[in-house]
């Protein structure tokens, strides 16, 4: 018996076999064939100003949101997806084999983009995901045809209506058995909007991956930049307190892994995925000495400039903070650790400056934190800037002023940017 269990373990360590389930977003070009319908506010500071979306701005958008849409996924203005459930659709292709696929399948202009956010699989299947049903063992009588746009529904004696999202045609010469699909299923009823466009990005139902306490979550960008962009989003929304500090493992920009023939042995593949992976975890490991010693000259460099202040002039009242562009970086990771850093609700990364005098006007306490942004900026080389509220200390009420800064910084999260 022993033997036999030792034999099946062996028999389960195979390159073909995966951990984590793939949902890849691709570009969605509004004036194209394969247009969707899409939210009017992508949510907090996702700007798009175009009928263009990349992909890496719709994967950005849905870390931010934190859910991921279900559809039918038309065809020809006909549903692929089968009875009364849309579905969130994955693949359990090995990352390697996305890589590969992903690549090939997009520079010959597929509808499969080359970024995904990547999940544990057996997570997934207590939530419902299942693989899909390739096929039926005997074909029904009547197929249903689902003529402009409308539900394609099997009867009930053919596949159970609980189980017809996860039905693929296996009819020749079509077979996307190769996918290796897995499909969620959304069970609420789904809206049906007239036009093209809905209001917010939650009024399409999906899977909520914060609410459902998922960990371990992944992601696969093409370059290090986005990258980049992807670990603050990440960031914001653990610090925020918005999604577990479990929530995301690794972000891998696939430009630095080598070609994908060459990683296909387990062992090359493992090696390289390590060398070219960025671990989330690194950013909540602190010294308490380098917390100190990071928040003790931030704190020499506050006085240093409300000591060299004019006397405080009377005038319109409200609360200025110090405006950090990048909370991925050390200084952040060091002054959030102390307490002196928060995140907005919008995700700002905003420092308290207790320092400055509370007789001091708005405008003032503005004009020394733009001092302060470029004595700090050119101290520990940190991109940042003021944020203030009238009549408030809010930092989520209206703003009053943001000083102004180009779109690139990871804040933004624009149609324009493919970072």
């Amino acid at each position: 018996m022993k033997n036999d269990k030792r034999a099946k373990l062996r028999n389960s360590i195979r390159f073909d076999l995966s951990d984590y389930l793939i949902h890849f977003f691709r570009d969605v070009d509004m004036m194209g064939r394969n247009a969707i319908v899409m939210p009017e506010n992508m949510g907090w500071h996702s700007l798009a100003e175009d009928t263009f979306y990349p992909a890496i701005f719709m994967l950005r958008a849905a870390i931010r949101n934190g859910r991921l849409w279900a559809t039918w996924s038309y065809r020809k203005e006909a549903r692929t997806i089968y009875g009364p459930s849309p579905a969130v659709c994955f693949t359990d292709m090995p990352i390697a084999a996305f890589v590969e696929a992903s690549r090939e399948r997009h520079a010959r202009g597929e509808a499969m983009g080359e970024v995904a956010l990547v999940f544990p699989k057996a997570k997934m299947r207590t939530l419902g995901a299942r693989s899909a049903i390739y096929g039926l063992s005997k074909d029904p009588t009547v197929w249903p045809g689902g003529q402009g746009g409308g539900p394609r529904v099997f009867p009930a004696d053919v596949l159970p209506l609980q189980e017809q999202y996860r039905y693929i045609t296996d009819a020749y010469p079509i077979d996307w058995s190769h996918e290796r699909e897995w499909r969620w299923p959304c069970r609420v009823k789904y809206p049906d909007w007239e036009g093209d466009s809905v209001a917010n990005w939650f009024d399409i139902p999906g899977l909520d991956f914060y609410d459902t306490q998922i960990s371990g979550i992944g992601a696969i960008v093409k370059t290090r930049a986005q990258a980049e962009s992807v670990i603050q989003d990440m960031l914001t929304l653990v610090d925020a307190g918005m999604a577990d500090p479990y929530a995301f493992s690794f972000v891998l920009p696939t430009d630095e892994l080598p070609s994908p023939e060459a990683i296909r042995d387990r062992n090359a593949l493992k090696d390289a995925l390590a060398k070219a992976t960025i671990d989330i975890n690194k950013y909540f490991e602190v010294s308490e000495a380098e917390v100190a010693e990071v928040n003790r000259q931030f704190t020499d460099a506050v006085w240093t400039i409300e000591n060299g202040a004019p006397h405080p002039q009377a005038g319109e009242v409200g609360e200025c903070w110090l405006w950090l562009h990048d909370g991925s970086s050390r200084l952040a990771r060091m002054l959030l650790a102390d307490g002196r850093l928060s995140v907005s609700r919008n995700g700002r990364y905003l420092a308290r400056l207790a320092e400055f005098s509370d007789s001091r006007s708005l405008r003032e306490r503005e004009a020394m934190t733009e001092r302060l942004a470029a004595a700090i900026q050119k101290k520990f080389g940190v991109s940042c800037g003021y944020f203030s509220v009238l009549n408030s200390s809010n930092p989520d009420d209206v703003p009053f002023y943001a000083q102004d800064h180009d779109e690139n910084i990871p804040y933004y999260n624009a149609t324009w940017l493919d970072r």
